[in-house]
């Protein structure tokens, strides 16, 4: 029994020493862990920013532990020689790392330090220190407010910034500005309110005094004469709306509104047609007022001549309110002409566009029957839009027209409803070949058009005969007028004229050299006879159109159009 008990004794007392042993070896592998770490920490933080703490397990193998302290033991035998300062663990410390089994770090950080650096920390040990993840080995990074660690500042309260002189200006800019819009906005609502309110109260007042004044005492028992009834006020003449509405007659019937100025110019007064005139505009007077002849015209700048001061703003309401009026009542009698009695008032009615449509498909009888019932200035813009052949065939027609039967005017209504019907069902939209190939045209460049022009005056003479009614080409400046040619080209130089006329005939070139001043004809015409230099396509093409352009733009502001031109129907109208 007591021989039992001796054993379990020692092995008891075995076991102790050898845990022991364990302690220690696993103090010492925690001091090599702590050394590098510490080793890698110093680098980013300050010694002050952190604290650490490493634990490490070892298994529990008796050999491997036997055979470390074998190695230690030999690499310290008595009498060895060591080169410089004994090493803490020696090479037997491998033995140890073998026999590690788990690694546990905590690294305590300053609450100063940022999570950016404590992302970078765990990366860092975790490498150098080869930590296996899997093994067990782990990293933890835990926040405490260390000693070394400043006081947290308490927070003060928030506080205004102190007003300098600079802010206090600006205060005081900033409130008399504000205070004068307000009393600008309550004085311009005070006038908005009534307007009449303190000329009405000025009256009434000296009306009273003046009647308290004269009037003498009413006997007693008398009858008071009774008051009289207040005038109302005129209504406001609204100056745009007037505008709009006579533009609007205008465009609709301009023959009867040119018809009306006219007479009004030469019958009434010149003065207040001239004051509607610059109201409108010359410009588009000229384009609206398109049948005013050129007697009313020479009227009008004369007014304009003679006008010594400047129209007040009564003078010129009376003089549009006026003139207004006789164009009024010139449309008012051309509607009351044209009313429901008439039965063709439908057709009349019609847009131009429309009509001219119709009458494109309608005889000349019908055509002629319809003119008998339309007024003067209606039956000549009908006539004037029709062909040479029609409009002889129309007019011989009205000239023989004696009776008009009353189916035979049935018969032409009923035409006329036909043809419209069709028309409305099937529309046929006006498309204006010519004036879409102009565009085509000055859409190219200057050479391009030159060379198109020369084209169509070889192979297609008729597509150049229409396009001639809508733009002018350079082939046409010896249809211009005279006036308009010394205005156009006084304006070039004498290379950019020789340019244009090279290789032109010379009575064409004679023709416009003669319209601009003789000394720089006479160098031009040198020029182009001696063929001193010849020019480029490019520039004589340009030259070309912006002389053909710049005349184009001075007909227009005259009223005069280029088929007239072409047509031989131009009459020089000199601008007021």
């Amino acid at each position: 029994m007591m021989k039992r008990w001796s054993v379990l004794f020692a092995l008891l007392m075995f076991s102790q020493i050898s845990w022991a042993q364990y302690i220690e070896e696993m103090g010492s592998l925690e001091n090599v862990y702590e050394a590098r770490a510490r080793s890698v920490l110093n680098t980013i933080l300050r010694p002050t920013d952190y604290t650490l703490v490493v634990a490490i397990e070892l298994d529990h193998d008796e050999k491997k532990l036997k055979e470390f302290h074998d190695e230690m033991d030999v690499q310290y035998l008595p009498g060895m020689p060591l080169m410089g300062d004994a090493p803490a663990l020696g090479k037997a410390t491998n033995k140890l790392h073998e026999m590690k089994s788990k690694t546990d770090i905590s690294v305590v950080l300053s609450r100063n330090v940022t999570p950016e650096t404590e992302r970078i920390i765990k990366d860092l040990l975790t490498s150098k220190l080869h930590l296996d993840a899997t093994a067990g080995d782990n990293v933890t990074v835990k926040r405490i407010e260390l000693p070394a660690d400043a006081p947290k500042a308490e927070p003060k309260p928030d506080t205004l910034p102190e007003l300098t002189w600079k802010m206090w200006a600006l205060i005081v800019i900033m409130s008399l500005l504000a205070l004068s819009g307000l009393m600008f906005w309550a004085w311009r609502r005070g006038r908005a309110q009534d307007p009449r309110k303190e000329l009405k109260e000025n009256h009434e007042y000296k009306h009273t005094e003046k009647d308290q004044e004269k009037e003498p005492e009413v006997a007693a028992g008398a009858t008071p004469a009774p008051a009289s009834e207040p005038v109302p006020a005129e209504p406001e003449f609204n100056m745009d709306a007037v505008k709009q509405h006579v533009l609007a007659i205008a465009a609709q019937y301009p023959q009867m509104t040119s018809r009306a100025v006219t007479e009004y110019t030469l019958n009434e007064s010149a003065d207040k047609a001239a004051v509607l005139m610059e109201f409108l505009g010359w410009d588009v007077s000229k384009r609206v007022f398109t049948d005013v002849p050129a007697m009313a015209w020479a009227r009008l700048g004369k007014a304009v001549k003679e006008r010594t001061a400047p129209t007040t703003k009564v003078e010129t309401e009376t003089s549009i309110r006026d003139v207004y009026k006789a164009i009024l009542a010139a449309y008012v009698e051309h509607e009351m002409s044209t009313d429901e009695s008439n039965p063709f008032s439908f057709v009349l009615k019609m847009r131009e566009d429309e009509r001219q449509q119709i009458l494109d498909k309608e005889s000349p009888a019908n055509i002629a029957v319809l003119c008998l019932h339309s007024p003067p200035e209606v039956t000549a813009g009908i006539v004037a839009t029709l062909d040479a052949e029609k409009r002889v065939r129309v007019l011989a027609e009205i000239s023989r027209v004696e009776k008009l039967p009353h189916n035979v005017v049935q018969n032409v209504i009923g035409s006329f409803n036909q043809k419209l019907t069709e028309l409305r069902m099937r529309p046929e939209p006006k498309v204006e070949g010519a004036t879409v190939l102009a565009k085509v045209i000055r859409g190219m460049s200057p050479e391009e058009e030159m060379d198109l022009l020369a084209l169509f005056a070889n192979d297609n003479p008729e597509e150049l005969e229409r396009l001639r009614q809508v733009i002018l080409t350079f082939d046409d400046l010896k249809l211009v007028p005279s006036d308009i040619l010394s205005e156009v080209l006084g304006a070039y130089e004498v290379d950019a004229l020789y340019a244009a006329l090279f290789k032109t005939h010379s009575a064409f070139y004679n023709r416009v050299l003669s319209t601009i001043p003789e000394r720089k004809a006479m160098i031009v015409e040198r020029d182009l006879s001696d063929m001193v230099q010849i020019p480029s396509r490019k520039k004589t093409a340009e030259v070309r159109r912006d002389i053909c352009q710049q005349i184009e733009k001075v007909m227009y502001s005259r009223s005069l159009r280029i088929g007239d031109l072409v047509n031989g129907n131009v009459r020089v109208v000199k601008s007021v």
